[in-house]
């Protein structure tokens, strides 16, 4: 009977013995077959051990085809199917080369199966080749084929090719449509988001219902807050087409609420799902984009609890939540964890304990971390550079950065704003141009974080005309450079100014925030503008809705103090919301000092003393206030008191550039003026003691 055959019965044990994962039996199928003579008579069976090979060892599979009398177009398209899952595309095109002298007519699986393999290997030349081929044959609108085209297109770069096969597909099915909405998708410009969330809409209006690799693609469209209300739409299209979520879709959900600032709704897709580690690890994440730390932690422990397979992602996500939190003695552990678990090997968990490190002033540690990682990238050198800044090693910050340009590691937008960003705490002008210099060559003058740390860099350096050139010269502005420029102009005591760019960003309808105002009211009280000063402080709170903070109230008693309203300073700070810092009570007494007030500058220094019993400064300030009124025996009191407490006032300190050093004196003056200092001869400062 034709059920005993051999040809068909073989082919039926070897695919059980393929669902079992028995691969090593397909040897002794093969074997059997030979010996009973029906191999190279049945193409059927031939195939099936074709399929077997190719997906164990595609060389046997190779030799096996070889040996075929008559294949067909399946026995090509398996061949060539197997080639282009290992990205052999030299291998893929001579096996499609003699397919065509044997005249055999490829199939439309024959053709998807070369776009997957240059698709895999990004290889657009071969791929549009191959297309021309398709195009020749009449399988280029064939709905699979087209499938196949407009993922390669888009997977190498080409959208624009993608789109048009896209649009020349007569008979597009749900395959062709998220193919297209992925592939917009992941270039990750707006102008593609907005037209992924078009085509979906379209994709819906005619009817073509989507899939769920469908919704897990245009999920990630929805990347900010303002899109909640169409993402909300998408999950109710979703739920009401009735497709579960679970799995890597529920997943994608979790962090899209996330994105969109809706932990809560997070929290809901997650607990209605059967959760794996990775939605675990997403609604870890949900947690640490809305500033969530401490509700972090708590899953973290959890997941622990739950024994989840913990990896590199998620031990560099809590690492950066243990640094916000600057939470020292859990990043410690989770440090020793990574290296018994020999994940500390990965680049991103030690970028993200440089970073912890730094933040926690550890800088000898991360350090050491640095030059233990095998391997780094540019994260790792600006991580490095960030913990300088962070712990005012201006001289440190730039040396690693010169050393970063040494190993021929291109700087990124980061590490060279924070290199400006060294110039500015060192206040070294000719670094600083130096840096612009180097900004110019590598192409970055265009850059809005670069420019805006310019602005910054000069008017701290004491250039105030060149941070007015580069904010003058910008095509484009956001409210950071205005408000380095209000800062920069307010820091050199133009007052006018400053309140005169001020209005102009509220005639641009530009919404100022609370550093705004912070330049605004400093201004103010460098120009002794109380009126205004009032105006504006009431402005915030009234016009724009923003709620005062110590910044902005220590800026206010600094206005009053300075125009001599120091009763009114006192009510002030006696009506503020919240207890007053340090900087409060110190801008109180420096009003008390230079207005001698020897009562009120009394009371400021006892509350100074209260938060920092360890500061000199208000024994030295009330000291100097009862000097200047005459009484040298509270003055010598306060003198004692500060010695009998240990505490001594530190020597004051001044810089001076070096290459002025040597224009202005001669070999010898400089070499004593530059006693006990540091120079590599390249210009740059030296701390003189006085």
């Amino acid at each position: 009977m034709e059920s005993c055959d051999p040809c068909f019965t073989l082919p039926d044990k070897l695919s059980t013995y393929l669902r079992r994962g028995r691969v090593a039996d397909t040897r002794s199928i093969h074997g059997v077959a030979l010996k009973i003579g029906c191999l190279l008579s049945s193409t059927f069976l031939s195939n099936n051990l074709l399929y077997a090979y190719a997906s164990t060892s595609v060389n046997d599979a190779y030799q096996l085809f070889d040996e075929i009398q008559h294949p067909n177009a399946v026995s090509w398209s398996i061949i060539n199917s197997a080639y282009s899952q290992q990205c052999r595309i030299k291998d893929v095109v001579l096996v499609f080369s003699r397919m065509q002298q044997s005249r055999v007519a490829p199939n439309m699986f024959v053709f998807g199966s070369i776009f997957t393999g240059c698709t895999r290997a990004r290889d657009l030349r071969t791929g549009i080749q191959v297309h021309c081929s398709a195009a020749k044959f009449g399988f280029s609108n064939h709905t699979f084929v087209a499938g196949t085209v407009i993922d390669m297109y888009a997977r190498c770069g080409e959208l624009g090719d993608s789109w048009r096969t896209f649009i020349e597909t007569s008979d597009k099915d749900v395959v062709c449509w998220t193919t297209m909405i992925t592939g917009l998708v992941n270039c990750m410009q707006s102008e593609s988001l907005d037209s992924a969330l078009r085509l979906f809409n379209e994709m819906i209006s005619r009817g073509i219902w989507p899939v769920p690799m469908t919704f897990l693609s245009v999920l990630k469209v929805f990347d900010n807050p303002a899109k909640l209300r169409q993402a909300t739409y998408v999950h109710g299209c979703m739920v009401k087409l009735g497709i579960e979520v679970d799995g890597p879709l529920g997943s994608g959900f979790i962090s899209m609420y996330g994105r969109c600032g809706k932990v809560d709704e997070a929290i809901r897709v997650f607990d209605r799902m059967d959760n794996d580690v990775v939605s675990w690890t997403s609604l870890l994440v949900a947690y640490m984009q809305n500033g969530l730390y401490k509700e972090a932690a708590n899953l973290f422990q959890k997941m622990t609890k739950e024994k989840l397979n913990i990896d590199s992602f998620v031990v560099a996500s809590m690492v950066g939540v243990y640094s916000a939190l600057g939470d020292l003695s859990m990043g410690r552990e989770l440090h020793a964890y990574a290296v018994r678990s020999d994940i500390f090997s990965d680049v991103s968990v030690g970028n993200s304990l440089i970073t912890l490190y730094g933040k926690c002033r550890r800088i000898v540690v991360a350090e050491r971390v640095f030059q233990v990682m095998k391997d780094r990238d540019v994260i790792s050198w600006t991580a490095m550079m960030t913990c300088y800044s962070q712990n005012d090693h201006g001289k440190q910050t730039l040396l690693f950065f010169r050393q970063m340009l040494r190993e021929e590691q291109s700087p990124c937008v980061f590490s060279i704003t924070t290199a400006i960003q060294a110039c500015s705490t060192i206040t070294n002008l000719l670094s600083g141009e130096q840096m612009h210099a180097r900004v110019v060559k590598m192409g970055f003058t265009a850059n809005l974080s670069v420019e805006n740390s310019l602005i910054t860099m000069y008017a701290k350096c004491g250039s105030i005309y060149s941070s007015f050139t580069i904010f003058d010269s910008m095509s484009e502005r956001d409210l950071i450079s205005w408000n380095a420029m209000i800062t920069g102009l307010s820091r050199h005591g133009l007052v006018k100014q400053a309140l005169g760019l001020f209005d102009q960003l509220q005639k641009l309808d530009m919404k100022p925030d609370e550093f705004t105002f912070i330049g605004v009211l400093a201004s103010c009280s460098r120009g002794g503008l109380v009126a205004e000063g009032w105006e504006y402080f009431n402005m915030m709170t009234e016009v724009y809705g923003l709620k005062p903070g110590m910044e902005h109230c220590g800026c206010m008693v600094d206005l009053l103090g300075r125009s001599n309203k120091l009763h009114e300073a006192m009510e002030f700070i006696a009506t503020m919301p919240f207890e007053p810092d340090c900087l409060v009570w110190e801008a109180m007494l420096a009003s008390c000092k230079v207005h001698g007030d020897a009562e009120l500058a009394k009371y400021a220094a006892k509350k100074m003393l209260e938060m920092k019993p360890e500061d000199v400064s208000p024994y030295i300030s009330l000291s100097t206030v009862y000097a200047f009124m005459g009484f040298w025996d509270k003055k010598g009191s306060e003198r004692d008191k500060m010695r009998s407490r240990g505490l001594q006032k530190e020597p004051g300190k001044s810089w001076v550039d070096a290459s002025l050093c040597s224009e202005a004196m001669n070999e010898r003056e400089a070499e004593r003026v530059a006693v006990n200092s540091k120079c590599d001869g390249e210009g740059e400062e030296f701390i003189v003691s006085c």
